[in-house]
């Protein structure tokens, strides 16, 4: 299952956050300066004229007060952010999520994915399969990523370089990561193969 831009949606992603903005009533400008973005910059994203990074989805959308699902498929937060095709589940002791069940976004320009390993959002803790392409970045300034909770990251497979605040490290294979989710952070891809990442991160912020 994967939440991805689908050329068959009447709006594209820039649509959809202009749709959401209009909606709050805010000008380019105010959204600007909730997110740390240029009003300019955003006006070229909302008419998909740049591709923004993973970081600068993550800063719009929270500035929007939107879930960072919602501008990949159907706004469907209120059911745990899956797509309204999951199949309903018994219940039982323990839930079960098969690898080709896994909810998934592809962040649009660096191919970065991110698959949701936990059943759904409303739970207390996420689980990331995080894979980002040879060379992919979630974003090129220290200030990328901040949002509420803790998250701890274990090397999977490949090379990945993150910077936390003004740190920076190297982590391979069998490394692990923790770090306050209010630290500003961002990794990248230094490896020629797929880096994969999987993140637990408390409270859910996807």
């Amino acid at each position: 299952m994967q939440i991805q831009v689908n050329p068959t949606e009447n709006l594209s992603l820039g649509a959809k956050i202009r749709r959401k903005r209009k909606s709050l009533d805010l000008t380019l400008t105010l959204l600007g300066e909730k997110c740390g973005l240029s009003s300019s910059f955003l006006s070229q994203i909302e008419r998909d004229q740049a591709t923004p990074s993973v970081g600068t989805l993550h800063s719009i959308a929270e500035a929007l007060g939107t879930p960072l699902a919602a501008f990949f498929g159907p706004d469907d937060s209120k059911n745990g952010g899956g797509p309204s095709d999951t199949p309903p589940q018994k219940a039982t002791l323990a839930q079960i999520v098969r690898r080709d069940q896994r909810k998934t976004l592809i962040y649009p320009g660096s191919g970065i994915r991110n698959e949701l390993l936990s059943p759904d959002l409303q739970r207390a803790i996420q689980m990331m399969w995080i894979t980002i392409p040879p060379g992919a970045s979630t974003g090129n300034e220290p200030v990328t990523l901040t949002h509420e909770g803790e998250e701890c990251g274990l090397i999977v497979q490949g090379q990945v370089e993150i910077w936390v605040g003004e740190e920076h490290h190297v982590l391979g294979p069998g490394d692990a990561i923790y770090q306050r989710s209010t630290i500003p952070h961002h990794s990248r891809n230094i490896g020629e193969t797929d880096a994969i990442i999987v993140v637990a991160i408390t409270p859910p912020s996807f």
